[in-house]
């Protein structure tokens, strides 16, 4: 089953190394005010020169920096707990060596934000010419993002964005977009159900409503259900990102609605516990038979796309791992060459402008039993 895929009108699919790294910012040259004095209009003259010459010269020995050895990077990884922020750091180290750049130190956080806020001062004081971050926490991490600020470093932050201070770019998924592609999934396979299209009842577990990534996903996934499917009955749920709070209410929709057709989940750390709780009730037909709940998760984890494989979950939303590194090493590049991101709409997903700084949404893979092998899906490269 394959769902209709809704693309933002101007927006296109393919997944491309940014193109802006290419299109160095022009520079602006000045002339001299006219002088009766010989000589001035010698030296004014020497100066206008001087001046073309940099016009000229100086976008291509910035480019020149920016691909050579000259740019230290420091990386500070939220932790290194898991598959994701593992592969995460290995494909910014990767990268990192392929631009012959140097890495300035990629400490572990370990989710202590005020270990991250002093791994990031030690990297100002060592002199790194950039900063990636993965936010421990969003208003946490300000204060160091302001020092760098104040040095004239430029920070730029991976999967969820800051609070505050400012940041030369936040490169995340367009989670409203992932969200999307959850519902439109589940409606592609509701229509086949005995249900539709009226008497469908859908769980949403949400993630944390607190965080952009919850909001933005739970967004996406509603406004899209009310639009496609909008006498889908949807009950949602909050669970904090937690697999307890997603087992219980679960376990509560189940018990007042056990003929229950489909369950969206924010994160697809709770699919164990849910399909827990279907076991429980006798709801746990695998993906295919007439009286399976639909399921339908996002985040592309290893776990994740065994659970295709398995038959116990329909379909994921596979984030954008290496467009996370690559997206962002090219906008490093791009800035340290004189560049400025623009906003509007890119080949892999959008540019927008916060309060914080431009932020480059990058557009999800949507996974099913048949593409559960592609071996460019970040779940597939772990381990």
């Amino acid at each position: 089953m394959t769902a209709i895929r809704r693309t933002p009108v101007g927006w296109r699919k393919a997944s491309v190394a940014l193109a802006a790294v290419a299109l160095l910012a022009s520079a602006c040259g000045g002339g001299s005010d006219d002088s009766s004095d010989a000589t001035a209009e010698e030296t004014a003259a020497s100066e206008e020169t001087v001046e073309e010459e940099v016009v000229e010269e100086a976008p291509e020995e910035a480019a020149e920096e920016a691909a050579g050895g000259d740019v230290a990077v420091g990386y500070s990884p939220k932790f290194l707990k898991d598959d994701f922020q593992v592969l995460l750091l290995d494909a910014v180290e990767t990268g990192i060596s392929d631009r012959s750049w140097s890495l300035a130190g990629a400490p572990d956080a370990g989710g202590d934000v005020a270990k991250q806020v002093a791994d990031i001062e030690n990297m100002i004081a060592g002199g790194a010419s950039a900063i990636v971050i993965v936010p421990v926490d969003g208003a946490g991490v300000v204060p160091a993002i302001e020092q760098a600020n104040a040095a004239g470093i430029p920070v730029f932050s991976i999967d969820d964005a800051p609070s505050g201070g400012q940041v030369a770019a936040t490169v995340r998924a367009d989670n409203v977009d992932a969200g999307a592609q959850g519902a439109q999934e589940m409606v592609a396979r509701l229509e086949q159900a005995s249900c539709w299209p009226s008497d469908c009842i859908v769980l949403e577990l949400q993630g944390g409503l607190a965080t952009p990534n919850g909001l933005d996903r739970s967004d996406g996934f509603f406004d899209t259900m009310q639009e496609l499917a909008p006498d889908v009955q949807i009950i949602q749920q909050p669970t904090e990102w937690t697999a307890e709070m997603a087992a219980d209410a679960t376990q509560n929709v189940l018990t007042q609605n056990p003929d229950l057709d489909g369950i969206f989940m924010a994160s697809e750390l709770m699919a164990a516990a849910v399909n827990a709780q279907l076991a429980a009730a006798g709801r746990d037909a695998p993906v295919g038979d007439p009286n399976s709940v639909i399921r339908v998760a996002i985040d592309g984890t290893p776990a994740g796309l065994q659970l295709i494989r398995d038959g116990a979950l329909d379909a994921t939303v596979s984030q954008p791992l290496s467009g996370y590194a690559n997206t962002t090493l090219d906008l490093i590049a791009l800035i340290n060459s004189g560049g400025t991101l623009e906003p509007g709409d890119k080949a892999d997903g959008r540019v927008i402008e916060t309060e914080v700084g431009p932020q480059y949404q990058l557009f999800a893979t949507l996974v099913t039993a048949d593409n559960v092998d592609d071996p460019t899906l970040w779940g597939n490269l772990a381990g």
